[in-house]
C-alpha cells in the first residue's frame, strides 16, 4: 500500500528544523527499524519565500500501522517539531514505480 505523510512545522521551529535536516535525511534514506518501508519520494515543503515549512513523503508500507510507526520514529516527530500531521493512503495512478 502507498501512503502520503504530510506534516506542517510548528511555528518557531525553523532553526531546530534546519539543525535536524541531516538526521531526517539519514532516517528517510536508511529507515532504521523499518525494513518493510520503501520511501518513493519526499522532502521539505516550502512557503512562498522558499523557507521550509513542513514535510511530505510518499512511502510504501504493508499497513497504516507500519506507516504510523515509521512516522513516529522520524526525528521531526520525536523532537515534536511537527503539527497537523496526517497520513493518507494513496491510490497511485500516474507516475507510479513499476
Amino acid at each position: 500500500m502507498y501512503f502520503v505523510i504530510f506534516g506542517t512545522d510548528k511555528p518557531g521551529a525553523g532553526q531546530q528544523r534546519r539543525d535536524t535536516l541531516d538526521d531526517v535525511v539519514s532516517y528517510l534514506r536508511d529507515r532504521p527499524g523499518h525494513p518493510d518501508i520503501v520511501l518513493h519520494c519526499g522532502g521539505p515543503t516550502l512557503d512562498e519565500g522558499g523557507t521550509i515549512n513542513g514535510t511530505l513523503n510518499v512511502i510504501e508500507a504493508p499497513s497504516l500501522e507500519a506507516a504510523q510507526a515509521f512516522l513516529a520514529d522520524n526525528p521531526l516527530q520525536k523532537m515534536d517539531l511537527l503539527e497537523g500531521v496526517s497520513i493518507r493512503q494513496l491510490d497511485w495512478k500516474t507516475g507510479r514505480p513499476a
